[in-house]
């Protein structure tokens, strides 16, 4: 499997799609990074103190970035099974389970460093703002919201992945991943407001995980490790019978 993870990350990496992704993101995260410092998690939030701040705040807010993030997942996935690519991998003598977990490992890696891209454009843009008065709270606070980020982000590259392999087509796929995410985005903003259950949603664990301080936070790694468990199954049972030719 270790080739076609390093086979993965290459054709990754030599995407267009991707860096247009990368590039858009860093634009808007470092374009964007100044009406974070009055209001930096929202209207209760307060003003930005600090880069750890707006580092915390532009994940915590990140919610909207997911839509256009896993589309382009989706995209790029979505092109392998319309291309045939994940077939020829196939008929090359590759398992189904290699190529399934080195693309799952790919994307989930490559991805969230797109989504991490964001932030880190706007720590950049504040730099001169904030600079780093204790470096050590910095590095607690940044590390944190990369934790988190990681473990629940995945939730929706998974659902993306799980989509591809249901659809095999990379408009179909995201066309419905792109309706799905903003719909999961919608009911988080009215649920929050109009007081519905909003606890189960990893999007909703990240904005909690990161407006609080403490490091081990057991109910969002719980939702992070249900949602993960769940959409990897149901993504391989599907992946493992679908025709690829």
């Amino acid at each position: 499997m270790g080739n076609l993870l390093k086979m993965e990350r290459y054709q990754l990496l030599h995407n267009y799609f991707y860096w247009c992704g990368i590039i858009g993101i860093f634009l808007l995260g470092f374009l964007t990074a100044d009406t974070y410092v009055p209001e930096v998690m929202g209207p209760a939030g307060g003003a930005a103190a600090s880069l750890s701040d707006i580092f915390n705040g532009m994940v915590y807010d990140s919610t909207f970035l997911l839509i256009i993030i896993s589309g382009i997942l989706s995209l790029i996935f979505g092109q392998e099974f319309s291309h045939r690519t994940i077939g020829l991998e196939v008929s090359a003598g590759h398992s189904r389970k290699a190529i399934f977990l080195s693309k799952v490992i790919a994307y989930l890696s490559a991805f969230h460093i797109m989504a991490l891209i964001y932030p880190l454009a706007g720590c950049i843009r504040e730099f001169s703002r904030f600079g780093i008065e204790d470096a050590g709270i910095v590095f607690y606070n940044v590390f944190k919201a990369v934790v988190y980020s990681c473990l629940l982000n995945s939730a929706t590259f998974l659902m993306a992945i799980l989509i591809c392999c249901y659809l095999r087509s990379s408009v179909k796929a995201v066309a419905v991943t792109v309706i799905v995410t903003f719909v999961l985005s919608l009911y988080l903003g009215y649920g929050m407001m109009l007081k519905l259950p909003v606890d189960f949603l990893p999007i909703y664990q990240i904005r909690t995980a990161v407006s609080t301080g403490k490091l081990f936070q057991l109910t969002a790694i719980l939702i992070a490790g249900i949602w993960a468990s769940i959409l990897i199954f149901l993504a391989w049972t599907k992946f493992r019978k679908c025709d690829l030719t």
